[in-house]
């Protein structure tokens, strides 16, 4: 921490450093459907219906999202460690009240009282992240981050289908809550004050503007707009991919809960592709590779069937090819978003995130109003639907002037 007192308002990348940061990122992630597994008890063990057991996952992603546009200014106004403790203590708090939640309806709030941590978490060490790094070393410092962020909601479903046979799913909320209890004694030794210049104040007004000048940016509407767009993908794929795996394919939920963690595979060689191409090539050469990679994945999974081509090794090579389009694409968007705005690096990163979270929900919205009538073709084809459309804004907002910010 020597260094931290040298250089105010800087953190040194060392590999402890950017897992402390991951993990913070990552809790909401891992909150998000790590329960997925255990829905039918949950729902049964209430005497509950499937829209109330399912909105426990719906009330948690709007909480998720919302607050993410709350956060990003009181960051900037306030500091960044101070939301931090805040957030990881609320989100240890709503895991507590969904481990003892006598009903359906306290454990819904229990999962938005979790949401409103986590978004603190992930908006906050984003900005942690953007204060602390710059060019080169901010992208491969995002690719790492990035790289643990996306690979925990492949893991998580499989650690949840285990504590369900095993133990039972309010074990499930336990680990989260033990989760967020580590993560914040471990922030609160280790991650200084980042912010250096403080917003002067904090009003409906100045939230406004600082959103403001943020969407006027073509740069991070760019980077920001086609990341949202790729969120859809990924998520009408957790959103759909269970039915035909379980339902049409015949897979069963043990075995189903090993293909997460396969398809995570693909973030990692796509990490470290940006790490070796970080450096050598530009940006938008990097993102444009990401996206072509992405565009292959979800082409084929699209195609397979349509051929009459039906089996799990077909969708499972897909979305490993996806994941790795995600991983080269992902974390230099991320970065390139955020390096636009130094001084409003909590705002830019409350709008991606809401962005992220807005795109995610409508992803699997999408899924879910269609996969009744087609259940193998309706999240390839939202897959593919989605990163054409993260493509095309990649490439009008790319011919526009990128201001200062």
């Amino acid at each position: 921490m020597t260094d931290t007192v040298a250089r105010p308002g800087k953190i040194e990348a060392t590999a402890m450093m950017i897992a402390l940061l991951a993990s913070l990122m990552a809790l909401g992630q891992f909150a998000t459907n790590v329960y997925l597994p255990s829905l039918p008890t949950i729902r049964d063990q209430f005497a509950s219906n499937d829209t109330m057991a399912q909105l426990t996952l719906t009330a948690y992603l709007i909480g998720f999202a919302v607050m993410q546009l709350f956060y990003g200014p009181v960051s900037d106004r306030f500091g960044r460690r101070p939301l931090l403790i805040y957030g990881t203590f609320v989100f240890t708090l709503g895991s507590l009240v969904c481990v003892l939640a006598p009903s359906m309806e306290i454990l819904i709030a229990g999962r938005v009282t979790q949401a409103v941590g986590a978004a603190a978490s992930l908006v906050v060490a984003r900005a942690v992240v953007r204060d602390s790094f710059d060019g080169n070393q901010l992208q491969r410092v995002m690719a790492l981050v990035s790289m643990f962020f996306a690979l925990v909601p492949g893991m998580s479903p499989f650690i949840g289908g285990l504590i369900e046979e095993y133990a039972g799913w309010r074990w499930i909320f336990a680990l989260t809550g033990l989760a967020g209890v580590v993560v914040l004694v471990w922030m609160m030794r280790r991650i200084p004050e980042t912010l250096k210049t403080p917003m002067p104040r904090l009003d409906l007004s100045s939230v406004f503007v600082g959103y403001g000048a943020v969407l006027r940016s073509a740069h991070f509407r760019r980077y920001a707009l086609a990341n949202a767009f790729i969120f859809g993908a990924m998520f009408a794929f957790f959103g759909g991919s269970p039915k035909v795996y379980i339902e049409v394919l015949g897979v069963t939920p043990k075995e189903f809960g090993f293909y997460p963690p396969l398809a995570s595979v693909g973030f990692v060689i796509g990490g470290f592709t940006v790490s070796k191409l970080t450096g050598r090539v530009s940006s938008v050469t990097i993102c444009n590779l990401g996206l072509a990679v992405l565009i292959i994945g979800t082409a084929i999974s699209v195609v397979l069937p349509l051929s009459g081509i039906i089996h799990k090794h077909g969708f499972n090579l897909a979305i490993v090819i996806f994941v790795s389009g995600l991983g080269i694409f992902l974390p230099t968007a991320m970065a390139n978003a955020l390096q636009t705005f130094p001084e409003r690096a909590g705002t830019a990163s409350a709008m991606m995130g809401f962005l992220q979270m807005a795109g995610a929900a409508t992803g699997s919205a999408l899924v879910g109003l269609y996969q009744e009538q087609a259940p193998v073709l309706t999240y390839p084809v939202v897959m593919l639907a989605m990163t054409l459309a993260a493509t095309f804004v990649f490439v009008v907002e790319g011919r526009q002037r990128a201001p200062t910010g």
